[in-house]
């Protein structure tokens, strides 16, 4: 077998500086593997330089595949909303067929179908020796393979399907037996047979949205890592067996470094970037003779093109790319220290005030005051909590980034949402009450719980994942369920004063289904008593209102009320927002002023939001936040200086300001509010 691939005979790639040792477990060796060969972020290839680059077109697996996105309307909504499957893989362990790359000290890591690169444990660790033939076998026993199995569990517990990827098809029988022997869920489990290469399926897998009148569920398929051609193929076999559409794109990029917030913006790293700059595509082969292996050439790309093509794929709002942590195990990807609650909410993992002199410190702190102070698609800055930073396994802190970096790469961030589950992990034993069992790991979960109100955290140990650059997000990715009943909402928070205390707090939100929107109803409470409702009337423009009555509600400094929207189609399908209210997962502010959560002070520029949508052809709309009352001049301008429109506005509270743009030409306009001194300036596009 070593003479496939000749030019490879002189090249031997060190992957690891554990030296060989009678002790050395297989365990340790594998644990090294997977930290080198098959690391989040893989390592320069073995075969880099000694396959011929040519020019092909980049057709994955040979198949028919539909070029850029839909001509259709589509949206990509965020992981926090409602899925009705995840795709993962079991850990494989691969081996060559040829008895001389057989035993203790050998591994093999998949390149094409049916041949792989093997690697032998030698004096400078893993090194590569040859291409051959090889066999893939689940890995049900060590501490890292049981993870899979967890997260199947925890997917059928959120209400999903689990998606699980096997090399075969005969491996489901071992993929059930094994859940069935760990006591685990096994009910809710379909399978799809393709090769593959790794398990960070959150990078290589398909970015889904929605499309059409129908909202009909596609894939958008980026191209994943040069090396891993198997995984890259992965969007291909899903739509091959289970139907789901599926868009390609030239653009290299993985799922972890993609954050949507539901209304068109797309976060990202400046990691897209490099990844683009090269010329370096997949391996590809003839299917038949191993030694015709060579790399797909492709071509570079420029920051502006890398850009504009996510503008126009994703970021159909906005597309923010910001720059990339050093030390987080080489991925550059945002999902290890962000994510989304809702579409005006980002989450931050907060490192402590020690690591104040990292790198990564500050660039993240850069990173988070920057998306907080981007337009949400209700024209206001977004909102953000955090949440706590992971510690070694005692408690103490990383001795240093590079540490950090190369050992750990630890946080909380890295979850997966489930509907009403997070997958969670945690990085202690989970004991029988399904919490970590370190104290301090506890607490930082017990913290957890409070951010993400009414999720059932289903923590798992990931610490295998140490140095691997990354954990349960990675491996997981969602797709979106049918039929989605899409809920708006920019919800009232924090005290709101007098502004609700002698008329009405008003509830606004977009809803909208394919089927229709039967009923919409607003359930509110009062310091925890009765739950009662309010009906939601709509407009033409699918804008859903209703008032919780808290007039008269204050009661000493302040009342909290409590609230969750409930919308049901006219096919009868029910989703709240948030989707967590029957456990506990609801929406609070507070009349007055609770001193625990602060007084909230709003500067005149922040209580006007912008315009949506904008350009905008029939109506656009804002959201105002008033207070106990105030009068406007409210003049259109054009571009030209010329008012074309002009009115007062008098109101209190919180209202959503329109105008009929379908009487104005085309053009860009400065719609001007005046109050004495003070003045707002928001500009309108008119298509």
């Amino acid at each position: 077998m070593k003479k496939h691939l000749v030019m490879l005979a002189a090249t031997v790639l060190t992957f690891g500086a554990m030296a060989q040792s009678n002790t050395t477990s297989r365990e340790q060796m594998m644990r090294e593997f997977r930290q080198t060969v098959q690391k989040r972020y893989r390592p320069e290839s073995p075969l880099k330089g000694t396959v011929q680059l040519k020019e092909a077109p980049a057709v994955k697996g040979n198949a028919k595949h539909r070029a850029g996105m839909p001509d259709a309307d589509f949206w990509f909504p965020g992981e926090w909303e409602e899925v009705q499957a995840i795709v993962i893989t079991p850990y494989y362990t691969y081996s060559s067929t040829d008895s001389q790359y057989q035993g203790y000290y050998y591994s093999a890591d998949p390149t094409v179908p049916g041949w792989a690169a093997v690697y032998h444990y030698g004096t400078r660790g893993w090194e590569y020796v040859d291409m051959t033939p090889y066999i893939a076998e689940i890995d049900t026993a060590s501490t890292f393979g049981q993870v899979s199995f967890y997260l199947m569990d925890a997917i059928q517990m959120g209400g999903a399907e689990a998606w699980v990827r096997v090399e075969n098809l005969a491996d489901s029988t071992a993929v059930l037996t094994h859940l069935s022997t760990m006591g685990l869920r096994h009910n809710n489990i379909r399978f799809l047979e393709a090769p593959g290469n790794s398990f960070w399926y959150r990078d290589c897998g398909p970015i889904c949205f929605y499309y059409g009148e129908g909202d009909t569920v596609g894939m958008l398929d980026f191209e994943y890592y040069p090396g891993r051609a198997l995984d890259d193929s992965l969007p291909v076999f899903i739509e091959r067996q289970f139907g789901l559409p599926n868009f390609t794109t030239s653009i290299e990029w993985e799922g972890g470094n993609c954050l949507v917030d539901g209304t068109g913006m797309v976060l990202s790293s400046d990691h897209i970037y490099g990844a683009n700059a090269d010329i370096e595509g997949q391996y590809a082969w003839d299917g038949e003779n191993i030694n015709s292996l060579y790399q797909i050439q492709k071509n570079r790309l420029s920051q502006a093109q890398v850009r504009d093509s996510m503008s126009r794929l994703i970021g159909t709002r906005a597309t923010y790319i910001l720059p990339a942590f050093r030390y987080d195990g080489g991925t550059g990807h945002v999902d290890l220290y962000a994510d989304m609650l809702d579409e005006n909410l980002f989450i931050f993992s907060q490192m402590p005030e020690a690591y104040s002199n990292w790198y990564d410190y500050k660039v993240g702190q850069k990173n988070m005051d920057s998306l907080c102070s981007y337009q949400s698609y209700f024209g206001a800055t977004y909102r953000r909590r955090y949440i706590p930073f992971p510690s070694k396994d005692n408690g103490s802190n990383f001795g240093n980034q590079s540490q950090y970096d190369q050992q750990y790469t630890r946080t909380y961030s890295n979850h997966t949402f489930v509907n009403n589950v997070i997958i969670q992990p945690c990085f202690s034993p989970v004991g029988s009450d399904g919490m970590p069992t370190a104290d301090w790991d506890r607490a930082n979960i017990e913290e957890m719980k409070r951010v993400y109100a009414g999720y059932t955290i289903y923590c798992v140990d990931v610490r295998e994942f140490d140095g691997t650059g990354g954990a349960i997000h990675c491996i997981t990715k969602q797709i979106p369920a049918e039929h989605p009943i899409r809920i708006l909402h920019q919800a009232l928070h924090d005290n709101t004063g007098n502004a609700y205390t002698s008329s009405g707090a008003p509830i606004l939100a977009r809803i909208s289904n394919v089927d229709g929107i039967d009923s919409a109803v607003v359930y509110y409470r009062f310091d925890g008593g009765q739950w009662q409702t309010v009906l939601m009337t709509p407009d033409q423009a699918g804008q859903y209102a209703a008032v919780i009555p808290t007039s008269g509600q204050l009661h000493g400094d302040y009342t909290r009320v409590e609230y969750y929207i409930s919308a049901t189609s006219n096919a009868g399908k029910t989703i709240t927002k948030p989707m967590t209210a029957s456990q506990g997962g609801f929406y609070t502010f507070y009349l007055g002023e609770n001193p625990q959560v602060g007084i909230q002070a709003v500067e005149p520029e922040e209580r006007f939001g912008q315009f949506y949508p904008n350009p905008a052809a029939e109506v656009a709309h804002m959201q105002i936040e008033l207070g106990e009352g105030a009068d406007y001049h409210v003049a259109i301008v054009d571009a030209a200086g010329r008012t074309v429109h002009a009115t007062s506005l008098h109101a209190s509270g919180s209202i959503l300001y329109t105008v009929n743009t379908a009487k104005l030409p085309s053009g860009i306009y400065s719609v001007v509010f005046q109050n004495g001194s003070e003045r707002v300036v928001r500009r309108l596009i008119v298509k």
